[in-house]
């Protein structure tokens, strides 16, 4: 992946609808990725193939959203943007079109866990929608935009 890929910083509020697809695309690879982590696991260490399933379910219904918001991070952090997010050619930076910074990053990420929150979900809906440039709470609390690529 390229590190910070140019930012199109005229194009920045129609990104909603492939904010939205990098998001089903990174949780699916998420998902699949710790549900193959916990059928091995399963299957190494309890044994069988239904030791196997119940671990690759108990893997990705606990140990994915945790591995989601790393992956978010970090990704995000060093590239400016995940895999699902490069596939749909958007990435993150600050509002000024700079680099996103380790701290932006980790505050934007963390602020992911209220948006799943069934009392504040429908309001981070509204603000991402409402807002000029589509940004969520994490967005504005961590001074970032979401733009396609040049």
């Amino acid at each position: 992946m390229i590190r910070y890929p140019t930012p199109n910083m005229n194009e920045r509020a129609s990104v909603l609808g492939r904010r939205f697809e990098a998001v089903l695309i990174d949780g699916l690879l998420v998902a699949l990725s710790m549900a193959v982590v916990g059928f091995l696991a399963g299957t190494l260490f309890v044994g069988g193939e239904y030791g196997g399933l119940g671990s690759s379910l108990l893997a990705v219904q606990f140990g994915a959203p945790f591995v989601l918001l790393g992956y978010q991070t970090v990704l995000e952090g060093y590239y400016g943007q995940t895999l699902g997010k490069r596939l749909r050619g958007i990435v993150v930076v600050g509002t000024d079109g700079s680099n996103l910074s380790w701290g932006s990053s980790i505050v934007r990420n963390l602020l992911r866990i209220v948006d799943a929150l069934p009392a504040f979900y429908l309001f981070g809906i509204a603000v991402a929608y409402l807002t000029d440039d589509h940004q969520r709470v994490g967005d504005l609390a961590g001074s970032t935009v979401v733009v396609h690529t040049a």
